[in-house]
């Protein structure tokens, strides 16, 4: 199957050719080469070839950056092929150890993103474990990358520790109405999740000076990740590890210019909401709902003066906010007329984003409750 993959600055395309891989004929269900002999079972080899200036296709010998962005760009596809992709990131790794020993940060980059792309917490460590090396010889020779890569795979970590963790606790539940204390405390948060999670807000501080105040793909990746980690975190008991990851992630935001930034806004506004769930006080509950809509609102009103059309997440939020609001609300009249708001608001994100499944899901629960 011919696939392409890449390319670089220059404009050169460069492309991975699976060739025969076994004797037996057959092919993956997303094979559309139709030289391909067949690719199903056995190890995958893989050419690469560019289109020169002449337009010509010569033989390529991509480098070690190069293999690690093709696999990269290949995980992040729409059909994603994990023996290409494990592939593509062993060639990599190839590639750093015979072209580019000297580059270790490199090398645990490459580890790093092969445990994000196909779940490898061993990968993961790995990586993580060459820049905690490489930390401990002295000054970093550029932090900002490093600081980057690192929150990277601390919080791939912790976020596979977590998941792992809950589905335990979901399966308990599904079995017992109400957890005995036993369960609970299996839920706490344990000091090699805790290590983690503060050692990735040690290196966004480290990287944080070092980065540029329009944020990067790269530091967006970061900024998500706090946030992919903190929702996990879902019990009260877990509200001083969710205050100490919001808080991080609040002043990383603002390090950033992120008031003409919709995407930021909103991170910002469901990182206020889930914090807010762990708010005690009726006072402070209210003053959090308050500061998330003028939040939602600043990012809606930021994508549609630079679209020119509807902020889909903008709307999500602000249902999930309007729920939140119906339920500190006493009046039951009041209670029900921002809930039925918040159904609107689901239906206008789901209008904006059909293929979004979760909110499809909500809305059919939504509308499920509303009819009983």
């Amino acid at each position: 199957m011919s696939k392409r993959l890449a390319e670089n600055e220059e404009g050169y395309s460069l492309r991975a050719k699976r060739v025969r891989s076994s004797q037996k004929e057959g092919h993956i269900d997303e094979c559309d080469d139709p030289d391909c002999e067949g690719c199903d079972v056995g190890e995958i080899e893989i050419s690469f070839i560019r289109t020169d200036d002449s337009g010509n296709e010569v033989s390529a010998v991509p480098s070690a950056q190069e293999l690690l962005d093709m696999a990269i760009q290949e995980a992040s596809a729409d059909k994603p092929q994990e023996d290409l992709i494990r592939r593509l990131f062993d060639l990599a790794l190839e590639q750093f150890k015979d072209k580019e020993p000297d580059n270790r940060v490199g090398y645990a980059t490459c580890l790093i993103e092969l445990g994000r792309a196909i779940n490898v917490e061993e990968s993961l460590r790995e990586g993580l474990d060459i820049l905690r090396g490489i930390s401990k010889k002295g000054p970093v020779e550029d932090p900002g990358v490093q600081g980057l890569i690192t929150v990277r795979a601390a919080l791939g970590l912790a976020i596979a520790l977590r998941k792992r963790q809950n589905a335990l606790f979901e399966e308990v539940l599904e079995e017992d109405e109400e957890p005995d204390q036993e369960t609970l405390n299996k839920q706490y948060v344990k000091k090699d999740e805790a290590k983690l999670y503060k050692e990735a807000i040690d290196a966004m501080d480290m990287a944080l000076p070092s980065l540029d105040k329009m944020p990067s793909k790269q530091a967006r990746s970061a900024l998500n990740d706090f946030h992919a980690y903190v929702q996990l975190l879902d019990q009260p008991f877990h509200n001083e590890h969710i205050i100490s990851i919001t808080d991080a992630l609040e002043r990383y935001m603002k390090y950033f210019a992120y008031d003409d930034d919709a995407d930021l806004q909103a991170l910002r506004a469901a990182t206020l909401l889930h914090k807010q769930k762990f708010v005690e006080d009726p006072a402070e509950q209210q003053a959090l709902c308050t500061e998330i809509e003028k939040v939602i609102t600043r990012a809606n009103n930021i994508y549609k003066k630079k679209y020119q059309k509807e902020f889909p997440r903008g709307w999500e939020l602000l249902a999930m906010l309007q729920l939140t609001q119906s339920n500190l609300l006493e009046d039951d009249d009041e209670v029900l007329a921002k809930y039925d708001q918040a159904i609107e608001s689901f239906k206008k994100a789901l209008e904006l984003n059909p293929d979004n499944e979760d909110l499809k899901d909500m809305v059919d629960m939504l509308l499920g409750e509303d009819d009983q």
